[in-house]
């Protein structure tokens, strides 16, 4: 049976796979954690990407189809430009690589990275709770900041210095993802919100200018967390992809 490697994004873990999974019966599905969350080890220090990406590729023993959500995608793109070869497939769900709106869609990026500075002054400060929520107001389920019990609020806010450390990865391209994308044959599946963050156009317009065989699909009533608002049909999205 053929491995899938679902990599989630930053503050979740394995369990925002839970309504996807069931749909993949026909592969050998390996949920992997990033560093510092669930129980994957710790941020070793260095460049957080990478570290997350030679995890990953400890996982392909031989060709997979790879997935990614958020971040998650962020790691899946830099494995692919690492070890094509290693690629059947790539699922990009939301993906935050946001050098590719600076590249293809300058305007939106600069919009984005307004919005973005208040969460990254606050960690800068120390105020972690108030970096998260201002982040999960951007990026997590719609109103779920005041639903959460105060355990979880700062479960979450302990790990919002990730990312800080992780945030020129995203914008500055400091994995070098972005001028070797061409080198990806595998096809590509593309899969985002209408309801998401106003910059995720400009970053689909630009991995798609990057990549020879590339579909792109929209869930219109749905933001940033598809795996986990919109798991049943993501799910079923990728079966398709992947069959």
């Amino acid at each position: 049976m053929t491995k899938a490697i679902l990599i989630h994004g930053m503050l979740a873990d394995r369990r925002v796979w839970r309504e996807v999974v069931p749909a993949l019966p026909h592969l050998e599905v390996s949920p992997l954690e990033l560093p510092g969350h669930g129980q994957a080890p710790a941020w070793n220090g260095n460049d957080y990407q990478t570290q997350a990406y030679l995890m990953t590729e400890t996982l392909c023993d031989e060709p997979v189809h790879l997935v990614g959500h958020s971040f998650g995608a962020s790691v899946a793109l830099r494995l692919a430009v690492e070890r094509p070869e290693l690629l059947l497939s790539l699922t990009l769900v939301d993906p935050v690589f946001f050098y590719a709106a600076k590249q293809a869609a300058p305007d939106l990026f600069a919009a984005y990275a307004a919005r973005a500075t208040p969460v990254l002054a606050a960690i800068a400060q120390g105020d972690v709770l108030r970096a998260a929520e201002l982040f999960l107001g951007d990026w997590g389920v719609d109103g779920s900041w005041p639903m959460l019990p105060v355990a979880a609020r700062e479960a979450i806010a302990a790990k919002m210095p990730l990312i800080g450390v992780t945030a020129d990865s995203l914008a500055e391209d400091t994995g070098r993802i972005w001028p070797r994308l061409k080198n990806v044959k595998c096809p590509v599946l593309i899969v985002t919100g209408g309801k998401s963050d106003p910059v995720m156009p400009g970053v689909v317009r630009g991995l798609q200018q990057q990549f020879s065989n590339c579909t792109s699909v929209q869930f219109e009533d749905a933001g940033h967390m598809i795996p986990v608002t919109h798991g049943k049909q993501l799910g079923q999205q990728i079966a398709a992809f992947t069959a």
